[in-house]
């Protein structure tokens, strides 16, 4: 019965994506490789960008999604990695840096920028802001509800998004570089403030997809409906 048990809830987690450590790992022979990578302060990386955000991108078991916040072990899945998604605002290593940019520019990563990676987090990497993030945050408003408004709502990311929606988060007060070429897809408002800043948008690389969000603090957003379509809508867009 104990065997029998236990190779029932392995095929419960095989059937249904559950990973308690962030990592899917597809059977399907050419499976799409995706990797988040998190770790710093002030979010629960692990619980939120890479179980719950994995599972959905997981597709259920189409592609396999690694989670990792080591430098050294991004360093090794980067190397066959189609997507990354940027989650952390730890510093990256010098290694990881340099791959990073040299895969986005032989066109062969695409990127998801969320939340915590949206910031001005490294005053000595300021191409990553400039050429992948197309700008960036350096305060937010306080933890609170806020209205998102979709302002291109015939892009393919934002396919089953409502037109208007509220969230609990941390609205960040986002600023394009003046040098980066963007296309804002959604707008979020302050209901106290009456200030507006982007929320989603693409960056217009000429080599790869570059989707920046800046929602998902906590449950609040993982868990709500849209931010789930926003990231499912992302991911096939990338595709």
């Amino acid at each position: 019965m104990k065997k029998a048990g236990i190779l029932l809830m392995l095929l419960f987690i095989a059937f249904n994506g559950t990973a308690q450590d962030g990592n899917y790992i597809s059977k399907k022979k050419n499976a799409k490789k995706i990797v988040v990578m998190g770790g710093g302060g002030s979010h629960d990386f692990l619980k939120y960008f890479g179980i719950a955000d994995g599972k959905i991108l997981s597709k259920k078991g189409k592609n396999t999604v690694n989670y990792t916040e080591d430098n050294k072990e991004l360093g090794k899945l980067i190397g066959d990695t189609d997507v990354l998604m940027l989650t952390n605002n730890k510093p990256l290593d010098a290694n990881v840096k340099n791959t990073i940019f040299q895969k986005v520019n032989a066109g062969n990563l695409n990127l998801l920028i969320y939340h915590p990676s949206t910031w001005y987090n490294w005053k000595d990497w300021p191409e990553y802001n400039q050429e992948l993030v197309g700008g960036g945050s350096r305060s937010h408003e306080e933890l609170q509800e806020f209205e998102v408004s979709v302002i291109k709502p015939d892009h393919p990311i934002m396919k089953g998004v409502p037109s208007k929606f509220r969230i609990v988060d941390e609205l960040y007060r986002w600023e394009k570089d003046p040098n980066a070429e963007i296309e804002i897809l959604a707008v979020s408002r302050g209901l106290k403030s009456g200030e507006e800043y982007p929320t989603v948008w693409i960056v217009k690389h000429p080599k790869v997809k570059i989707v920046g969000n800046t929602l998902g603090h906590d449950e609040r957003a993982h868990d709500h409906e849209a931010y789930k379509a926003i990231l499912r809508n992302s991911l096939e867009w990338l595709n």
